[in-house]
């Protein structure tokens, strides 16, 4: 019974392991981009025959997750990476184009047009606050948006979540960080 357990308990860990270790999927959709309101939220809804995918786009009051601005009377080339998390996938907007034209990527910083790192970092769990003399969510939006070394990881933690992921940073970013806090601080 013993031997039965631990063969159990070991095709269990494996099945969990293989599950989370699954490639994420690139999808290639081009569309006329819908915009759905969802309770408080807004999605971006983007399909083509083959594909349906709801992107997180808008969340009260002022959060946008959208890094560009879009006309829905337009279309344009979407590139997702569908990403395994548990038992779901979660779709991430890495490209849109228009026409031959690139309007957003992920890998350039959408402020200092510049590639930027794909780094792992740890995750941070739990709510967490800007400190009494940070930037404000404008100032860091429209002078070093991609400057943070973590990732956002969610209210609750559990044993099983991970410890890290991987993010893009921009140098440029990090150096203007360092420079408005050095300000911040001979104002004072």
């Amino acid at each position: 019974m013993r031997q039965f357990t631990l063969s159990i308990l070991v095709v269990l860990v494996y099945v969990s392991a293989s599950a989370d270790e699954r490639p994420a999927q690139t999808i290639v959709i081009t569309t006329k981009p819908r915009f759905e309101q969802r309770g408080q939220f807004v999605d971006l809804v983007i399909s083509d025959t083959n594909h349906s995918l709801d992107i997180s786009w808008w969340m009260p009051p002022d959060k946008q997750f959208g890094p560009v601005l879009l006309d829905t009377n337009r279309v344009y080339t979407f590139t997702v990476v569908q990403k395994p998390f548990y038992s779901i996938s979660i779709p991430k907007l890495c490209k849109v184009q228009s026409g031959s034209q690139t309007i957003y990527d992920i890998e350039v910083c959408e402020i200092h047009k510049t590639k930027m790192e794909y780094k792992e970092v740890e995750i941070a769990y739990g709510l967490v606050r800007r400190g009494p003399n940070g930037p404000s969510r404008d100032i860091e939006r429209r002078l070093f948006p991609n400057h943070r070394e973590y990732s956002l990881g969610g209210c609750g933690k559990t044993p099983d979540d991970p410890k890290t992921d991987w993010i893009y940073v921009c140098s440029d970013c990090r150096n203007a960080y360092e420079k408005w806090k050095l300000e911040q601080k001979k104002t004072k």
